[in-house]
């Protein structure tokens, strides 16, 4: 076959979907023998995604989101590159069927569940055609059981043509001996306190303001010790102020707000971590704690939507909209050293489970069912 899979979500400091779509294209690259692969990217990616000889990169102009390319152009690209199976790891597909089947990646319906949380336009976006991907894709991937019995509750599509396949996480994310780069990074970020450490997105999705109370509650009654609480992402596509939750919260000298950091310095930061924390309200995976995870470091996140299936028991879990109970297992990690080392064992292991080759291959062979069932 000849696979396209739509990368317009990879450039430097993409988000999520961007980190999965790249991941899987490298793992698919890594593991697949047989099929050709041309990987559509947009102008801002420059770098080629995977270099062998069964993998064509073609950038074009366009959008991570983009209705109009999606809709008017890219169809006659898939026919002029004579593509069988085009995958969108972001949510849609086109109205005209060029390609012999069509897979799209529905990571989560927070839209529906959550809509205030997300930004109109965007909202209205995924609504639309996640809808229509899912009528009438040859097959969906999500990446959780929690995401797929969402989409079935609120778009009525048959179980059977929805295929859960965990994310992986990359060998990167790892336990690492200390070394000069530790205290260049905390002067970079100016964290030379010990800290806690928040990575993902500032939007309200992430449930940031009971983060922000909870840090307050340990402040106040000493539980904190010293420590900060480094938030690190890049802003959400909501009206989210995080430097307004911050003053809300009172804890304006606690926390440092790093903007966009990049993959190998989150690594670093997660090394140098007390603890990892993730409250968010609504996850369709939640790969940040699996990366906390890999790295050893103890790691808290809400009792929400995907996250306990994702974490098992490497992590220790509080209801999202509880800010006491937040904040007692954020203290019990990080004033009981036996529990530290506990969690930190149970972590990795847990990690250690998801890797991007077994989700290539879970890929890989979902593809190769669609060709064996068309012959």
């Amino acid at each position: 076959m000849k696979i396209a899979i739509d990368c317009r979500s990879v450039f430097p400091g993409r988000g999520g979907i961007g980190r999965y779509a790249e991941s899987l294209a490298r793992g698919l690259a890594q593991v697949d023998t047989s099929n050709e692969y041309l990987l559509l990217v947009t102008e801002r990616q420059s770098q080629p995604i995977a270099a062998n000889g069964q993998v064509q990169q073609v950038a074009f102009q366009a959008t991570m989101i983009d209705e109009v390319w999606e809709q008017l152009h890219l169809p006659s690209i898939l026919a002029e590159y004579d593509v069988d199976l085009y995958h969108n790891p972001c949510f849609s597909l086109p109205v005209v069927k060029t390609t012999r089947w069509r897979i799209a990646t529905v990571h989560d319906v927070v839209f529906r569940t959550y809509p205030q949380l997300v930004d109109a336009r965007l909202r209205s976006y995924l609504d639309r055609w996640s809808e229509h991907a899912l009528e009438v894709g040859d097959a969906i991937i999500t990446s959780s059981e929690f995401s797929k019995s969402e989409i079935v509750k609120h778009f009525g599509t048959p179980p059977e043509k929805i295929h859960v396949i965990y994310h992986g996480v990359d060998p990167s994310f790892r336990r690492r001996v200390p070394g000069k780069a530790e205290g260049v990074l905390r002067t970079k970020y100016g964290l030379s306190k010990p800290f806690v450490l928040y990575v993902g997105s500032l939007e309200a999705k992430k449930n940031i303001d009971r983060l922000l109370e909870a840090l307050a509650l340990l402040v106040s009654d000493g539980r904190a010790g010293e420590r900060v609480l480094a938030l690190v992402g890049g802003r959400g596509g909501n009206d989210y102020d995080v430097e307004a939750a911050i003053q809300r919260a009172g804890v304006k000298e606690r926390v440092v707000v790093t903007g966009y950091v990049t993959d190998e310095d989150v690594v670093i930061l997660m090394n140098l971590a007390d603890l990892f924390v993730y409250p968010s309200l609504y996850e369709g995976f939640g790969l940040p704690p699996l990366e906390a995870m890999a790295c050893g470091t103890p790691t808290v996140v809400s009792q929400a939507t995907s996250l306990p299936e994702v974490v098992g028991d490497g992590a220790l879990v509080a209801p999202a909209e509880d800010v006491e109970a937040l904040a007692t297992q954020m203290a019990r990690l990080l004033n009981d050293p036996e529990l530290r080392r506990t969690m930190s064992e149970r972590g990795r292991k847990r990690a250690e489970t998801f890797t991007w080759e077994r989700a290539a291959r879970g890929t890989l062979e979902l593809y190769e069912s669609l060709d064996g069932a068309g012959r």
